[in-house]
């Protein structure tokens, strides 16, 4: 009788493996709401592959910056993960090169292809980072090369910010800095987490990097928050455009799923990790916890995504 309601190691595991794929939709859920507040125009078509690219970048950040936890990626997960932005990045700038034509994309040559690579994109980036993210985890699981693991962490990061400093936000001579900023902030604060969730096993993994994340994630957030409003307050034109315009009702809703976030993380920051520290939290605690917050901050990053491709 006492064990009936306790969750078994196979349970556990199926809970982490849902990570992903439930990451993954929640951010999808994220940019159809974009289509959704700023209707009946809205982010571009591109902005699909790229919420894939975004993602799969966002966790090699997060698996590259383990050691700093405490704690050692799996390197098959870093080399999906490549596999995954590489071609989520190559479809996106297929996409973008039938937007920049006005044909559908099956119209698209392969010459016109790559033109818009030529003019440098920002998917060329995306594209040799990830490349050579699956090369080094191929070279590592073959073991002829054994490269640091923040090598991961510093490829995703230069991925995100050739993706992010090239929006509209380019515009301005600050606005490169400030959302560079932002995105690799949020970059970690996500990919870190999603990175513990599908990594810890046991009790003992969250009990020595749970604590350590919480700290550093403070200044995270602290970096979001100040970047993310002043981007957002540079970008829409009066505070009557974040109801009027498709935009500011989607940096809106950034804005709400941000704070919610906050929240979320304060409480748990109060709650759960003291319970960790003491012992008193199980595993599965732990994973339903971090499930929860996760599926936030990913519907957040899919309004990210489809904020920068969305008109101001």
């Amino acid at each position: 009788m006492g064990i009936a309601g306790r969750r078994t190691p196979e349970s556990r595991s199926w809970m982490r493996d849902l990570a992903l794929p439930g990451a993954l939709l929640a951010m999808f859920s994220g940019l159809g709401l974009c289509w959704i507040l700023a209707a009946p125009a809205g982010p571009e078509a591109a902005a699909v592959p790229s919420t894939a690219a975004v993602g799969a970048a966002v966790l090699l950040v997060g698996l590259g910056a383990l050691p700093g936890l405490g704690l050692q990626p799996s390197i098959r997960v870093i080399g999906v993960a490549g596999g995954v932005w590489c071609v989520a990045a190559l479809v996106s700038a297929w996409m973008r090169t039938a937007d920049q034509a006005g044909e559908s994309s099956l119209a698209v040559s392969v010459g016109q292809f790559a033109d818009t690579l030529g003019e440098g994109a920002p998917e060329v980036v995306e594209l040799i980072a990830a490349v050579l993210v699956v090369a080094l985890a191929s070279f590592q699981l073959t073991g002829r090369m054994d490269p640091p693991v923040a090598a991961y962490a510093v490829l995703g990061a230069i991925g995100l910010l050739a993706a992010a400093i090239t929006g509209h936000p380019s515009q301005t001579a600050v606005g490169p800095v400030l959302i560079g900023a932002h995105a690799l902030a949020a970059a970690w604060w996500c990919g870190c987490l999603t990175a513990m969730l599908v990594t810890i096993r046991g009790r003992a993994g969250w009990t020595s990097a749970l604590p350590v994340f919480s700290r550093r994630a403070v200044w995270a957030v602290a970096v979001i928050a100040a970047t993310g409003a002043i981007t957002g307050l540079m970008e829409v034109g009066g505070l009557g455009e974040l109801v009027a315009a498709g935009y500011g009702r989607i940096l809106l809703a950034k804005l709400a799923g941000t704070a919610a976030l906050v929240v979320l993380g304060a409480r748990h920051r109060r709650r759960w990790v003291p319970a960790v520290i003491r012992h008193r939290s199980s595993e599965t605690t732990s994973i339903r916890l971090a499930m929860g917050e996760l599926l936030v901050m990913a519907v957040v990053l899919g309004l990210a995504v489809g904020l920068s491709t969305t008109a101001p």
